[in-house]
């Protein structure tokens, strides 16, 4: 999902806060990288002609924007990301919709996802995150397909999709 600069800079302000980014050190991700999953990593050898394949999925997702409110980090193992209070309402819908995309263009991806922003993969399994008071909203707006690889690792961009903005769908429930 494409993040607004807004939203890193809250991220960016709660990490310096509660010093994550020094606990953390190297193992942080670049606020470029900071992301959250809707499908699974996908390898170009499982699937033929899988960056068109992927491509056409992205378009093919028509599915309202999800608010968010990020309250709580967690780690699991090395995995550390901003979790979201509850289930945000749409999110399973979203999830639904790009798993039906992608299904319809033969690629299988089940995996479950929850609403999170993950900023590290390889943080230390004995560290703890800390507790943070602040609250971060994000609305889920658009979705992209990256290519991820290289040194630095980073991601690169490689198609977008917006999704209907949150008041359609408040428009939608009036009639």
């Amino acid at each position: 999902m494409g993040m607004p600069s807004a939203v890193q800079d809250a991220i960016e302000i709660v990490l310096k806060r509660y010093d994550v980014d020094k606990l953390l050190g190297r193992a942080l991700f670049t606020r470029s990288n900071w992301h959250q999953s809707l499908s699974d990593r996908h390898w170009p050898e499982d699937v033929p002609d899988l960056r068109e394949r992927l491509l056409r999925a992205g378009s093919r997702v028509q599915a309202f924007a999800v608010p968010m409110t990020l309250n709580r980090i967690v780690a699991q193992g090395e995995h550390w990301a901003f979790k979201a209070r509850g289930t945000p309402q749409g999110f399973a819908e979203l999830l639904a919709a790009v798993q039906r995309a992608l299904k319809a263009e033969g690629i299988d991806d089940r995996v479950g996802h929850t609403p999170h922003v993950t900023i590290s993969y390889t943080a230390p399994a004995n560290l703890r995150p800390p507790k943070i008071r602040e609250s971060i909203d994000w609305i889920l707006d658009e979705i992209l397909l990256v290519s991820g690889g290289g040194t630095p690792y980073h991601y690169e961009v490689v198609g977008r999709w917006p999704l209907i903005p949150i008041a359609a769908s408040s428009q939608q429930s009036l009639f």
